[in-house]
This record gives C-alpha cells, structure tokens and sequence, in this order.
C-alpha cells in the first residue's frame, strides 16, 4: 500500500575510499551485479512506500540526476537538493526535508550502501514501540570504525558512540544507515553554524537524544554491506551474487545478450552482462560479474573479479580478485592480482604488474614504475 513517505538520501560524499574508482564516476553509480549501487536503495524504498525521495547532495551529483533524472523510469519521485557547501549530516537532511515539504515520519538513509532492509518491518517497530528516532542496525567484526550501539533485550538504544577506540565499543552492533526521524529529531537540528559540521548527527542529535529520554529503537538489517572500499566493493558484488543466484536456483546469471563460446568455462556463481564476449577456452570462475559489452579473449582467465562495462581481458592473461573499471584493458599473456583500475587504465601485453596495483583513469601500466602503487 503506498503510504506516501518521503526519505531524504545522503548523498554527498566524495567516495575517497573508493578511489580510483570514483575519480571517474560517481560512488552512487558505481555498478553492483551491473546495476548502479544507488538504484538498490532506491528501488528497496519504492518497494515499502516510499514514493518521494530527495537527495541531499553536492553540485557533484549532477552526473547522478542526469543518469536517474526524476525517477519515472523506476517508479518513484526522486528530487535533489544541492548545497552551496556541505552542510553535515543534520543540516542536511534538514534543508533537503524542508525542500520536500516533509512531515511526520522521515526516512532517512545512506546513499553508499547495499542493503535489503525491511523498512516496512522498521517502521512497525518503530510505531510500536514509540521511538522518537529509530536506528537500523548491523553486526560487524570491526565495530570501531564506525556509530557503535549498545542495547537492551528489546533492542532499545542506551548509548551511542560514533567510532569508538578499538576494544571500548560496547557492542558489535553498528549504526548502519537507516533512520527513522520523527519531526522532533528535525526540530533538534539547529539552523544556525553549530549544526554545519560533519558528524553532527552521529556525535551530536543522537547522543542528545538518548540522554533526554526519548525512545531509541534498534532494528537489525539482514543483508548490509558498506561499499567504502575496493575490498567491500568486491564483497557486495559477491554477497548479492549469492543472494540472486540462491532465490532464482542458478549459478550463472544473464546470459541473455551475451555471447559465451561453447567451450570457454563458467564455474561457479557468475553474472554476465549483455553485449559481453567470451571466447573460446577462456574461464570465468566466481564469484565474478562481467559487465555489459565487456570481452574476454581465448583462453584468458577471469576469478573473483568484477569488470565494468567494455572492460577487456586478452587472450591468455589472467585476472585474480581485481576491479576493472569501463573500458580498462589486460594486455595479452598479462597477470593482474588485487588490482583496481580505473575507467580506460591498461595493463600491457605481457605485463605483471604488483599484486594489489591501482591505476588512474587512462593510466597504463607497461613493465615501469609509473601506476604500480599497491592499494593501501
């Protein structure tokens, strides 16, 4: 049933960790099982009544309202709202909210993860149980690095500590980027410079909150990946890779469009997008996703990797765990493990490059120094 909610979506970050990647696009549009990241959120909000989405972003964004524009395509009404300069995460959501004509319950999210997230069941915990504001939640193994929770049996929130020193967290739980604000949080929100600053949310409203009294849910996610690094990037594509392949009972999916030599090798779980090439004797082996018009060369060999849109591999080269962004190439006979390249980087024929080497946009690494830096 569409119940009209509007949710502003955070959508200003620069994608730094992401990087190379993000030099040449857009953190939000980076490709996840060939769909960019941003659309998964989106169509999980549209799915449980959301109908109004505005984005609080920087004029940066533009390259994601050409590419979404105002939504239609997904069946939704999505909006931006652009700062003159950022505004931290209260102010904006503030101003973006106030843009939207918003009232009564605000949804607000992340716009840089992956996550399956019932909002329908948050927001019938969230009413039932009273909450001022309502947090989702995900256990992790490295708490320390992000908003850590400590809550009761019921899952009410007690304490809120945004990157808390390693071995003082008080639980695993994490915040993991979903919020349900009543207009009370907003009101909370002051609009003058002391709310413009980043963290205000974490460090600031919601600690403030808990210590009046009001109530905190918790609401734990099922599927949640951060995708703030190449290494996360790689594991949501995998992570989503499992979760498609178990719900539709197969191993390889999207094959329609795609051109599969019958003698090349697919092993394992692996997404192939349409337009693609795999020649004779070549093997793909997953977790992997090869993206749409992407080629790879007889006998080449693709293993848990991800490749972008017209990606090319050549004949005899070897991919292992690695990141080819649009329109990268491997040379022919090249061995590239770990590597992230970005959009129209080159590994030379014959070249192997250090394991865990980055390249810039349209950087070619050819035997020489330049380009092989290790991801650090």
């Amino acid at each position: 049933m569409d119940t009209g909610l509007t949710a502003v979506i955070l959508a200003g970050g620069a994608g730094t960790r992401l990087r190379p990647l993000t030099y040449a696009r857009r953190k939000e549009l980076v490709p996840v099982l060939n769909r960019p990241l941003l659309e998964y959120r989106l169509r999980n909000l549209r799915e449980h009544g959301v109908t109004h989405v505005v984005l609080a972003c920087s004029q940066g964004m533009r390259e994601v309202e050409q590419h979404f524009g105002d939504g239609a395509d997904l069946g939704i009404r999505l909006s931006y709202n652009y700062e003159e300069r950022p505004l931290g995460s209260g102010r904006a959501v503030k101003e973006a909210a106030r843009a939207a004509g918003a009232s009564g319950t605000l949804v607000v999210c992340n716009g840089d993860i992956l996550t399956n997230l019932d909002l329908t069941g948050m927001l019938a915990r969230h009413r039932a149980s009273g909450a001022t504001l309502s947090i989702s939640l995900a256990p992790v193994d490295d708490p320390w690095h992000y908003g850590v929770v400590e809550v009761d049996g019921g899952l009410r929130i007690g304490s809120f500590v945004e990157k808390p020193p390693r071995g003082e967290e008080p639980s695993n739980l994490i915040n993991a980027g979903t919020w349900l604000f009543e207009p009370e949080v907003l009101a909370r929100v002051p609009d003058d410079e002391s709310a413009v600053r980043d963290g205000f949310s974490e460090r600031v409203l919601f600690p403030g909150i808990i210590a009046s009294g009001l109530h905190v849910q918790g609401f734990i996610e099922d599927l949640w990946v951060d995708v703030g690094s190449p290494e996360r990037y790689l594991r949501a594509n995998r992570l989503l890779l499992e979760r498609v392949a178990g719900e539709l009972g197969e191993d390889t999916l999207g094959l329609e469009g795609s051109d599969v030599a019958d003698d090349a090798q697919i092993v394992g779980l692996v997404c192939i997008g349409a337009g693609a090439t795999v020649s004779a004797g070549a093997r793909i082996a997953g977790p992997a996703v090869i993206g749409p018009e992407a080629t790879v060369d007889a006998g080449a060999v693709v293993e848990a990797s991800v490749l972008w849109e017209r990606a090319h591999v050549g004949a005899g080269a070897r991919v292992t765990g690695s990141i080819l962004g649009a329109t990268s190439s491997v040379g022919e006979r090249a061995v590239v493990r770990g590597a992230v390249l970005a959009d129209g980087a080159q590994v030379a024929a014959g070249c192997r490059p250090a394991d865990g080497t980055r390249l810039l946009p349209a950087e070619t690494a050819d035997g020489g120094r330049p380009g092989e830096r290790p991801l650090r």
